[in-house]
């Protein structure tokens, strides 16, 4: 059975989700408030070729397929029913965003090259939470494509005092860092979220977080910011990128990182080319097999930009239109430059 996984396709949502699991015509997906109608099955080793790949799940009970057993289906449609806990006791919302705060001199997304004072930072901080920010990310190395490492020196200077401050107003503070140093130093002034893009590759790394008992944030990414694009290849990138963070989660627990302080993030952009980052949008709905919450940072990325032929600064449309995609897979979590843009929209959606 580990060869082949399922997606599910066909969402609905809300109490048209609930009237169709209590017939038996869907399935839950985390929880209650989603469903799915459809799954499509992918085989890990190869193209399943003639087989039909998508079923309903009216057609589970009649199941005569002679590649994979019923029983071994509903075993895999029933991981996907599982609703994770509150993360770090953020009130319960139907999404949470998470607001960017960038202490960098060469961020993708920046029109200056200079750097935020901590005045300015602390200013832009407090206007996406007023704006509707659950969580401020603040970040002090560079990860676009081509970005070379920093200090830990130079890191924490950008960012250890910015958090001091700011964690005097009782706002969520998640600290971007791969280092360990740096997350222990941002612990200290009052950072409770770790959001590391290497998944816990800093040896300490998780017995901080573990110690401190701190929410983590664990994204996919193939190679490092220096050379990640230098053409990526995979198999399956979805399957490839939920056997990754299925790993990297199961070594957070065996560390004593609680379960329902994890996020995952697919990475979005982070190794992958515009094919691969594409399906991930398509197949986002996989991850919830993982029994996490999911965040998406797709936020001003240049695959808007490849698409739309937009700068950085023209991208807010196709971030939006992203993060509404990403709702609809039921992830809860947005990493964004545009607070209260994203905050609309995704309100109205919800609405609908």
């Amino acid at each position: 059975m580990n060869k082949y996984f399922i997606i599910p396709r066909n969402l609905v949502f809300g109490a048209e989700a609930k009237y169709l699991i209590s017939i038996g015509a869907a399935v839950p997906l985390a929880g209650k408030d989603m469903a799915f109608l459809n799954f499509e099955i992918q085989s890990s080793e190869k193209i399943l070729g003639s087989i039909p790949l998508l079923y309903s799940i009216k057609e589970i009970e009649s199941w005569n397929t002679n590649f994979i057993a019923k029983n071994d289906i509903k075993k895999l449609l029933k991981q996907y029913s599982f609703k994770p806990k509150e993360f770090l006791g953020l009130k319960n919302k139907k999404f949470y965003i998470m607001g960017i705060l960038n202490i960098t001199s060469d961020s993708f997304s920046k029109a200056s090259n200079n750097i935020l004072s901590k005045e300015e930072a602390i200013k832009k901080a407090l206007m996406m939470y007023e704006d509707g920010a659950s969580i401020i990310d603040i970040g002090g190395e560079s990860t676009r494509p081509g970005a070379m490492k920093v200090t830990t020196e130079e890191e924490q200077k950008r960012v250890i005092p910015i958090i001091k401050e700011l964690s005097k107003f009782n706002i969520p503070i998640s600290c971007d860092t791969r280092n360990s140093s740096t997350m222990q130093a941002a612990i200290d002034e009052g950072a409770t979220i770790i959001n590391d893009i290497s998944a816990l590759s800093d040896d300490k790394a998780a017995d901080i977080i573990s110690k401190n008992n701190s929410g983590l944030i664990m994204m996919h990414m193939q190679g490092q910011p220096n050379n990640m694009q230098n053409k990526p290849v995979y198999k399956n990138v979805s399957f490839e990128i939920k056997k990754y963070l299925e790993s990297k989660k199961n070594y957070a627990i065996k560390k004593g990182i609680k379960e329902k302080n994890i996020i995952i993030d697919p990475g979005i952009g982070f190794g992958k080319n515009d094919t691969h980052n594409l399906k991930i949008f398509k197949d986002l709905a996989l991850l919830h097999s993982l029994k996490s919450h999911i965040l998406v940072g797709a936020s001003r990325k240049s695959i808007i930009g490849r698409i739309t032929n937009t700068n950085p600064s023209e991208r807010l449309p196709g971030s939006v239109s992203l993060a509404i995609s990403s709702l609809t897979k039921g992830v809860k979590f947005f990493r964004v430059h545009d607070v209260k843009e994203t905050k609309q929209a995704l309100t109205i959606w919800e609405n609908i």
